[in-house]
Order: C-alpha cells, then structure tokens, then sequence
C-alpha cells in the first residue's frame, strides 16, 4: 500500500477508536432498575474497576454512578476501546425516602444499590 494512504488510514482508524470509547463511557455502564418490596434496586456492570474508584450520590430524584481507572496495557497497544472513566445519571421513577440511609454493595464487577421509597408500603399477603 503507497505509505502516505496508510499513514492516513491509520490516522483514522486511531480516531474512530477515540470515538467509539467516548461513546462507551456515556452509554457505560449496563444497568437493571426494578422495585422491590419498597425499595428501589439497581445493578450496575462496572468490571475491572476497584471498588474506591466509584462513586455513587442522589441528587433529588436521580442517582448518578461515576467511576475511574487507571489502564496500563504492557506491551504495543493495537487497540483499545474498554473505557477509563464513566458516568451515568438515572432519573429514578419513584420518589426516594431521604431520611433513610441507602445501601450499596460491590461485589464481582456489579454494583447493587437499595434506595428506599418514600410513601411505599409492602403488605404481606397471608
């Protein structure tokens, strides 16, 4: 292939790949949102990053999930798409109860959150 136009081609290829990543962390990570028994539950998929590296807070009626790493490949790089940071913010479908704390777990790259509705009672049936 004449060099210039190879030159060029991979110049392009580098910025589709710069794109594609910036597309990743808006669209980063997958997340389940379901109600449970008063509480609404949230999973996240964030594998490879550390625990202390995600941040999660409520603001009013949304739940915002941040995270950052750090990624140092060895070796030639040929390509890489996995994201170095993301943030996601989720309108939540229910009104939360604030006074109560909201737990949230970290365990093999998902991330749990339990966030407590407000006027939601569970009756059980007998």
């Amino acid at each position: 292939m004449y060099r210039p136009l190879k030159y060029y081609s991979d110049e392009v290829m580098k910025n589709m790949n710069n794109r594609a990543k910036e597309i990743m962390s808006f669209m980063y990570p997958p997340v389940t949102m379901y109600e449970d028994n008063g509480y609404i539950g949230i999973e996240a998929d964030l594998p490879g990053f550390a625990r202390d590296d995600i941040k999660v807070t409520l603001e009013k009626n949304a739940i915002v999930i941040r995270a950052e790493r750090e990624i140092k490949p060895e070796g030639t790089v040929f390509e890489n798409q996995r994201p170095d940071k993301v943030f996601k913010r989720m309108a939540l479908p229910l009104e939360v109860d604030t006074e109560q704390d909201f737990v949230a777990k970290y365990n093999d790259g998902v991330l749990s959150l339990k966030i407590p509705v407000k006027n939601v009672k569970t009756v059980k049936i007998e």
